[in-house]
């Protein structure tokens, strides 16, 4: 299952919580705008949610593509260039990830055996997510010495 998302990334994280001492312990809670984020998300996957989760070992990529920072030069804003700033790749593929689940992409986070996760700036008809989901099966990466 692929399927594209057009929206701008999210730069707000999971990982960013807010923290509140409640009857002498520590609460930890997502604040207003990540809430908000999460809904508006949540809209955006709904018409792609399939009838069965994905389950078994599984395959995610997710690659993101924000809009070109304003001092991009203008020669430069055809290209898709990579994004090496926040949010770290990991903080929003765990962000993605928690979604899918939540929303029965896929039935559990820890079945994700491979995770891609890519981050680019590009040009305004590139800006979003395009999300890819499959089952893997059985194999040897090349590669990968096993001793």
């Amino acid at each position: 299952m692929t399927f594209t998302i057009r929206c701008v990334p999210p730069s707000v994280t999971a990982q960013q919580k807010r923290v509140a001492i409640i009857g002498g312990r520590p609460r930890f809670f997502h604040g207003a705008k990540m809430k908000a984020q999460e809904r508006t998300w949540a809209s955006l996957l709904q018409p792609h949610v399939p009838a069965q989760p994905v389950d078994g070992p599984i395959e995610l990529r997710a690659t993101l593509v924000y809009p070109h920072l304003k001092g991009t030069p203008k020669r430069d804003v055809h290209l898709v260039i990579p994004k090496a700033s926040k949010p770290d790749a990991d903080n929003a593929a765990k962000h993605l990830t928690d979604l899918l689940v939540t929303m029965r992409f896929i039935g559990d986070d820890a079945k994700i055996a491979r995770l891609i996760v890519e981050k680019f700036h590009g040009p305004e008809a590139c800006v979003g997510i395009q999300i890819a989901i499959r089952p893997i099966a059985s194999f040897i990466p090349q590669g990968v010495i096993y001793v």
